[in-house]
């Protein structure tokens, strides 16, 4: 693979890493300009963080684990950012799991939002930072990755 394919493909993943963290401010936005609406607003705001966790969320993550973090294997120095990324995952998967139970309390369900969002920019920005550039540097194949990452990020809008 050429360092022109490989440099691509980490600029794919990026730019879909970056698409993620655009989608989760513009829902979190959206909670916080419901707060003061009516309950049906408020209540679709809501959803949609929770829809976006699970069915854009979750299967991005499901194919960073299948085709990006097994591409680190290889590579010393990114093998531990590996399993740190897995352990900060699992703090996402908590503010989901508060964000999806229902809830009246609007204020909590904005700062679970934001929570969220926070945990996001911290994860993906090591992906993005750190993790693709090791990987390109050292020759990685990310070509797979990135397509996969892609298509798992952008499933929900086709559906």
């Amino acid at each position: 693979m050429t360092d022109t394919a490989i440099q691509e493909a980490a600029e794919e993943l990026q730019a879909t890493m970056f698409d993620l963290l655009g989608g989760i401010a513009a829902l979190e936005r959206d909670v916080f300009r419901n707060i003061g609406a009516g309950d049906a607003e408020f209540a679709a705001a809501h959803k949609a963080v929770v829809d976006f966790a699970e069915f854009t969320l979750r299967p991005w993550h499901r194919a960073a684990e299948e085709a990006l973090y097994p591409a680190a294997a290889p590579v010393v120095r990114a093998q531990l950012l590996v399993e740190g990324l897995l352990g900060e995952w699992q703090t996402v998967e908590q503010a989901y799991s508060r964000l999806s139970c229902v809830s009246t309390d609007r204020v909590r369900v904005a700062a679970d939002i934001s929570a969220l969002r926070v945990l996001l920019v911290v994860m993906l920005g090591k992906c993005m930072d750190l993790l693709v550039p090791a990987l390109a540097e050292d020759g990685i194949d990310l070509t797979d990755a990135a397509e996969r990452l892609a298509a798992a990020a952008t499933a929900t809008a086709k559906q």
